[in-house]
């Protein structure tokens, strides 16, 4: 009885032990187990997906099949650091000349003006750098194609080419000594007349305004002064200041090249 009695006191969980393992029921969701199946997973990307370039970045950062270059993108950040490290982000006290090569700055008045441009400006030296090599490039081109071959054009001028250039020569040395051109005008006359086709073209209109064309051979006659000569005395002075001198001088013309119709033209 007394024991009976024990048991019915200690009630309804007198037998409960402090803790005890829960059977598992089959169907019932385990809390921590459902988080991790809720958790989104990341699909690898299919083969034939198109990668979109971001816009903020640059194409030489982008690899149209592997998207972005991380490695370059690295290399170009730590170049970044270094030059910031080492000042090179700002322009310097005093510019480094030696892209300058060849060319004596303080004598060269372009080499100068780039310099008083970037004192002004304050780029970088690598943008310096960058620009004078720039315009250095483009002035070789330049130069390359605007050259003259004097070899090809006194070619093209035919056998008696040095008698043609001699002749376009002193007829614009003869224009000027009589006051006709200016010595600037002189200097345009020897831009034009550098090439054959330049002297070809003067010598057509001086045919189409009735001179004579320059002989590229001539035959001295006793007591004539020489095509030379001739042009020695256009050339001098007395030539534009004394009347009597000029007569003489295109009386002579008139001699040694007959059918002119102004020597003194010539």
């Amino acid at each position: 009885m007394n024991d009976e009695k024990e048991i019915q006191q200690e009630g309804l969980m007198g037998e409960a032990p402090v803790s005890e393992e829960q059977p598992v029921e089959e169907g019932v969701e385990i809390p921590h187990k459902t988080e991790e199946e809720d958790q989104p997973t990341i699909e690898p990307a299919s083969e034939d997906e198109v990668l979109e370039k971001p816009e903020f970045l640059e194409d030489k950062f982008w690899d149209s099949k592997d998207g972005v270059k991380v490695e370059d993108l690295n290399n170009s950040y730590k170049e970044l650091q270094k030059q910031f490290s080492m000042g090179k982000h700002k322009a310097p006290k005093e510019y480094d000349l030696s892209v300058f090569e060849g060319i004596d700055v303080e004598e060269d008045p372009l080499a100068q003006e780039f310099v008083d441009w970037a004192n002004e400006n304050k780029p970088t030296q690598e943008a310096f750098d960058k620009l004078v090599g720039k315009f250095r490039e483009l002035a070789d081109v330049q130069e390359e194609e605007s050259s003259i071959n004097v070899e090809e054009e006194t070619q093209k001028l035919g056998p008696n080419a040095s008698q043609i250039i001699n002749g376009i020569k002193q007829w614009g040395q003869g224009l000027v000594s009589k006051g006709v051109w200016s010595e600037n005008d002189f200097e345009e006359f020897k831009v034009f007349a550098a090439t054959a086709s330049g002297i070809n073209a003067l010598n057509k209109v001086r045919k189409y305004y009735g001179e004579q064309q320059i002989p590229v051979a001539t035959v001295e006659m006793d007591g004539m002064p020489s095509q030379d000569e001739l042009y020695e005395m256009v050339a001098d002075p007395k030539y534009k200041s004394d009347p009597s001198f000029r007569r003489q001088v295109e009386q002579k013309f008139a001699q040694a090249f007959p059918g002119s119709v102004d020597t003194g033209e010539i």
